[in-house]
């Protein structure tokens, strides 16, 4: 009789430990839209009279007079670096343009954008969140 109530127990254990593990989320999981965590405000470029906004529309690049614009964002998040990727359909040699935040804080990134995915010029700068553009 012990011997079923100890095997009932452990297989009752065995079973619970399975099914309250938590699952991990795959990373290469491509998102819709943007993380949250960037759609509130618009983010200044250290240095520059330049920011970026980014919503479930778009992201953009405001530069001065001009707006350059992608459509259709993805994101993927991997610890606390996120990778957007939006269309680009302005040229047509040119269809995703990609870039890379890491989260340096709530209220500040590091920014990363190769202009294409062959490029080696990469675009590099910190991005602080700012409510106005000045």
């Amino acid at each position: 009789m012990k011997k079923h109530i100890l095997l009932g127990a452990l297989a009752l254990s065995t079973f619970g430990v399975m099914f309250a593990s938590p699952t991990s989320a795959n990373a290469a999981t491509w998102h819709k839209g943007v993380p949250s965590i960037l759609k509130s405000g618009v983010w200044k470029v250290a240095g520059v009279k330049e920011y970026w906004a980014f919503n479930n529309k778009g992201v953009y690049d405001i530069d001065g007079k001009y707006v350059y614009e992608t459509n259709k964002p993805l994101y993927t998040k991997s610890g606390n670096k996120y990778t957007i990727k939006s269309n680009y359909s302005k040229t047509k040699n040119l269809k995703y343009v990609y870039c890379t935040l890491t989260k340096i804080n709530k209220n500040k990134f590091k920014f990363v954008m190769p202009h294409t995915s062959k490029d080696k010029v990469v675009y590099y700068t910190t991005l602080t969140r700012t409510y106005k553009i000045k």
